[in-house]
């Protein structure tokens, strides 16, 4: 490391951070209002025509090989499937009795690929799991919250309830026919309580703890639920064995709410015999729900039907669907549905959805749920709770976020192929370039898997040198953070009330941009990277032997250490000059031709997992060779080399001036002039996320804690974040 470089860090503004500023081991490139087209870099070729030349030779065009040379500068770790128990190592290829650590082809291609995109505004697709629904927010926070964050809750509070209005919410049971394979949501009926139909009934936890002392339940007592956001009813020790309990809800005459609740029938008509006699015995669920708010004083009662199928409602498939995706199946719900949850006896038949167990909707028997109904008398949302999660519009709210050239066509739309051939599409193939059944397309360029000659690969430490165990935090994205994710008005991170845009405003909003990951490393003395300080702010563990499995959220890896020189070839076919260039430009970033100082350059890419934990910054170093096919040919003498040029550093600056006038002369008015390639805004953006020397400050890439989300803070521009920390967003 150069004194220089640690000098220039220490002397960085070390004012304290903004309460309305966010920090994240990510940026954004901003994106383009529609892709570089493919045939901007094909000057005098066919577009339709180049791409499928893999056949034969097309004169004036490159074709060849790049030999890259990857140097890890952190530990990097590349999963791999079917390893079963124990902790888990990088990709490895085996080579007779050897197993050599390497970085797949397939992922130096999609790293590769990306980088183009994101400088060419290439198109993208969903992002990152956006949060498409909202949850009723508490329009008041506690008594903590800042202004601020009041504020901001009241507005996501006044959208939630715009987006309902114009519907009726009802309580009832949602369930499925297997005869007639659909979804179906029945109203509570009305009862002698005074309610009408549709409306459950509130048990105050007073009248709850009274049943429990009087009847056996198998409970010994009701605590209140715990206030500190962890509450989950099904998982708490004494609340979870009443969650979906049927019981006989007491209703004496002329009395105003719920009596007693019984085990039995029986039991709960002898304690209504007991009084006056006057009165109804309501067979019912007890319905238990998350804390919303710190006054919450009660559980729920859904009287059950007398016949599920009078009045009952069809619920669409979509709405299923969309219920049990990614999107809407979090981490409390998959706690507080789990698979042996029912109403009857027997399995519920709850399948996994999104990947895992729990959370999914039963096949067999009732769930409670609350649901809306609109004008027409359809059912247009439902969830489990009283403020459940809805859609945040009528459609994909991608679609308003994304300009309409630069948003991928889902696989059913039918605009979907025919579309303008960007240049990512061009070069690397995809399945419907082309309109009609011929559409896909074989890229022209090809990775091998990058491999290390050193066995003795692994992440180690003195008192581990055969491999240190790290346990790592699997994170995911927090509800709060969405907004970072949008392009925020001037000064939503200052002040205590700002207008923070999130995915709930039905005007204008805008994607802030493709999400890049940053490089995060704490340099520290001795030849292991990490000291006490980086593994605790990290959420690193190193465990000790013997000890217990990782859990369900962390994971336990071995990576490959920093240092490490891993070795690849990426052939190409038919690429013009400003392709080739648009290439090599990927590659090396803002390096130089020779690519730099391979231990401290100036740019570098990430690969692999746990790149927002640091992992995976590695640099790329791209060799040239250009093959003359004719000549090749023309060759007797069979020389492997015949025909074969190591383009030297003068070609390869041609070949990075095509492309870098190509993109200039697209995005940018006036001269054409290469060296201005800088001044296109995801150039300008690209070359900062990836800066290693002159990378942001430790703290500014820190991911934030609960309590911080809490104040919905905004995440900045790339720019103004380089700036604010003192380094020049100019090279």
């Amino acid at each position: 490391m150069d004194p220089r470089h640690i000098a220039a860090r220490v002397s960085r503004n070390t004012a304290p951070r903004p309460r309305g500023r966010a920090t994240a081991p990510y940026g954004l490139v901003r994106l383009a209002e529609a892709p570089v087209p493919a045939a901007v870099l094909h000057d005098g070729y066919d577009t339709h025509d180049l791409p499928r030349s893999h056949d034969r030779t097309v004169p004036g065009t490159n074709t060849g090989w790049i030999e890259l040379t990857l140097t890890t500068l952190t530990p990097a770790f590349v999963g791999r499937t079917g390893e079963g128990e124990g902790p888990s190592r990088s990709f490895r290829l085996p080579d007779g009795d050897r197993l050599l650590p390497a970085i797949p082809g397939t992922s130096l291609r999609g790293l590769v690929r990306n980088t183009l995109r994101m400088l060419t505004g290439g198109e993208t697709g969903p992002v990152d799991t956006p949060m498409l629904f909202f949850r009723a927010p508490v329009r008041e926070g506690g008594a903590d919250a800042s202004a601020r964050s009041r504020r901001v809750r009241a507005r996501q509070h006044e959208h939630y309830r715009r987006r309902r209005s114009g519907t009726r919410t009802a309580q009832g049971f949602l369930y499925h026919s297997p005869r007639e394979e659909r979804w179906y949501v029945v109203e509570v009926p009305a009862t002698p309580f005074g309610r009408e139909r549709g409306r459950a009934l509130k048990l105050p936890f007073r009248v709850l703890r009274e049943s429990l002392a009087t009847w056996d339940f198998g409970v010994d007592h009701f605590p209140d639920p715990p206030r500190d956001g962890t509450y989950v009813p099904t998982t708490h020790a004494s609340h979870g064995r009443l969650q979906y309990r049927r019981v006989y809800a007491v209703h004496r005459s002329g009395r105003d709410g719920v009596a007693a609740v019984a085990p039995t029938e029986e039991e709960a008509r002898a304690h209504l015999e007991r009084g006056r006699g006057d009165g109804e015995v309501v067979p019912a669920l007890i319905v238990l729900t998350g804390v919303a708010a710190e006054r919450r004083r009660n559980a729920y009662l859904f009287p059950l039907p007398p016949d599920r199928r009078r009045g009952r409602r069809p619920v669409p498939d979509a709405l299923i669907e969309m219920f049990e995706s990614a999107a809407q199946i979090t981490d409390y719900q998959r706690a507080a549905f789990p698979d042996t949850l029912g109403t009857e006896e027997g399995d519920p038949e709850r399948p996994p959805v999104a990947g895992g167990r729990g959370g999914g909707l039963p096949r067999r028997g009732l769930e409670p749920v609350w649901f809306d109904v609109d004008p027409s008398d359809r059912v247009v949302s439902f969830g489990r709770s009283g403020g459940y999660r809805i859609a945040v519009g009528d459609e994909n709210p991608i679609r308003r976020a994304v300009p309409e050239a630069v948003l991928r066509p889902g696989d059913e739309d039918p605009d979907r192929a025919g579309r303008t051939v960007d240049v990512c599409r061009a070069m690397f193939g995809d399945v419907d370039v082309f309109a009609g059944e011929a559409g896909a397309l074989k890229g022209r360029v090809s990775f091998g898997n990058a491999v290390a000659d050193d066995v003795a690969a692994d992440l180690t430490d003195p008192d581990r040198p055969d491999g240190t165990v790290l346990r790592v935090r699997l994170l995911s994205p927090r509800r709060g953070c969405f907004a970072n994710y949008l392009v925020q008005g001037p000064n939503a991170d200052e002040g205590e009330r700002p207008d923070i845009v999130t995915w709930s405003h039905e005007g204008d909003v805008r994607l802030g941009g493709y999400k890049i990951y940053l490089h995060r490393h704490r340099p520290v003395t001795g030849p292991f990277p990490y000291d006490a300080r980086s593994l605790r702010e990290l959420g690193i563990e190193i465990p000790p032997p013997g000890g217990g499995g990782p859990g369900r959220t962390h994971r336990d890896i071995v990576p490959l250490r920093d240092g490490l020189v891993l070795r690849s070839r990426i052939t190409f076919t038919n690429l013009t000059d400003a392709e080739l260039g648009a290439l090599i430009r990927a590659l090396l970033l803002d390096n130089p031709v020779d690519g730099g100082d391979p231990n401290d350059p100036e740019h570098a890419h990430k690969i692999g997992m746990g790149r927002s934990l640091g992992m995976g910054s590695v640099h790329l170093r791209p060799e040239l060779y250009l093959v003359d096919r004719g000549a090749r040919a023309a060759d007797l003498s069979l020389r492997p080399d015949a025909g074969v040029v190591h383009a030297d550093e003068r070609r390869v600056r041609e070949l990075l001036d095509a492309f870098s006038a190509a993109l200039v002369a697209h995005r940018l008015p006036g001269e054409p002039s290469p060296e201005r390639w800088r001044e296109v805004d995801q150039a300008v953006d690209l070359c900062l996320a990836t800066r290693w020397r002159r990378r942001l400050p430790w703290e500014e890439t820190a991911v934030m804690s609960s309590g911080e989300f809490a104040e919905y803070p905004v995440l900045p521009p790339l720019t103004e974040r380089f700036r604010r920390a003192g380094l020049s967003p100019e090279r």
